[in-house]
């Protein structure tokens, strides 16, 4: 009898822990929250903290591929995939991470994710399989390209501009085919054409290059070419001012979307730098951010928001 009863209860409990198992593969995203905004008409939130498949720890970077399926690398050195629909599909684990932990990520026109290793100063192209692809990058100090990159973007072409900072603070564009720099702007400073830890980089109309300048609190926009255009942003809370801006996505409107890690919000501005829109501001609730980091923004013009600090992906839906 007693034995009967341990072999039931038994099952019992590896039947729930089953479930519980499976309830973290298939989460789907919480949906419907009304966001007041002239562009989005609600925020769908996809995962939570923890461990889990469709789970996050500080998740810092984000891309979307031409089927609008989302990409989320966290602090694990984790990449995950999601449908459209937020349903969980696959993940992978990037091969090393003890010197550090991956950030930048987006897509190239062969449709890989593109993923940068700041600590290992490398950039990896992998297929929407998780298959390694490409990899290519070595530390300067070695006799290669890069001093800890940040973020990347790959313009029409196929060339990659990349970010850095510490003893440099630059742009580098480099080819489509063998990876050889054509460009290098941008050292520290303030100035125009100047950076302090740029951070994220976006491709804009006309291959223009658009960087976050997060430590100047600004956005600096420059030529394929690495010529200066315009800069825009100063430190503060109000329309138009900016705090740590780590990423920017811009849409084929010129629209510019600008992720603000100090002021945990979304910051949108036109084609010609104007505030249109603040979304956000720091908290936990649907709409609300905690030290965002990365954004992207797929083909119906939603904005995903890797919410950091909340442990979350947050997905604005463009209003139709």
């Amino acid at each position: 009898m007693l034995s009967a009863l341990l072999s039931q209860a038994t099952g019992t409990i590896l039947w729930f822990c089953l479930l519980l198992y499976c309830a973290g593969c298939n989460q789907s995203p919480a949906n419907g929250t009304k966001l007041e905004s002239q562009l989005f008409e609600r925020v769908d939130v996809l995962g939570s903290r923890g461990s889990a498949l469709g789970q996050f720890t500080k998740p810092r970077s984000v891309a979307v591929d031409g089927e609008d399926n989302v990409y989320v690398i966290d602090m694990t050195g984790r990449v995950q995939k999601f449908s459209p629909r937020g349903e969980f599909l696959l993940s992978w684990r990037m091969p090393e991470t003890d010197l550090g932990k991956p950030k930048g990520m987006c897509t190239d026109t062969n449709g890989n994710i593109v993923l940068v290793e700041p600590h290992y100063q490398r950039v990896n192209h992998f297929a929407r399989d998780g298959t390694l692809v490409e990899q290519w990058g070595r530390p300067a100090s070695q006799g290669g390209e890069f001093v800890l990159p940040r973020a990347v973007a790959i313009n029409s072409r196929g060339e990659a501009f990349v970010s850095e900072y510490t003893t440099v603070d630059r742009v580098q564009g480099f080819s489509a085919k063998g990876r050889k720099q054509f460009v290098s702007f941008g050292r520290a400073g303030d100035g125009n054409g100047e950076f302090n830890r740029p951070e994220g980089v976006a491709i804009g109309p006309g291959e223009t290059v658009y960087v976050a300048d997060s430590c100047n609190h600004r956005i600096q926009v420059f030529t394929r070419d690495g010529k200066w255009l315009r800069t825009h942003g100063r430190p503060g809370r109000g329309a138009g001012e900016l705090s740590y801006p780590y990423d920017i996505r811009v849409d084929s409107e010129g629209r510019q979307f600008v992720c603000e890690f100090g002021n945990s919000r979304i910051q949108v501005f036109d084609a010609k730098d104007k505030p249109v829109e603040v979304i956000g501001g720091p908290g936990i609730r649907p709409g609300e951010f905690n030290n965002p980091w990365s954004i992207a923004l797929d083909s119906q013009g939603n904005l995903y928001v890797a919410d950091s600090g909340n442990h979350r992906v947050q997905k604005l839906v463009r209003q139709r």
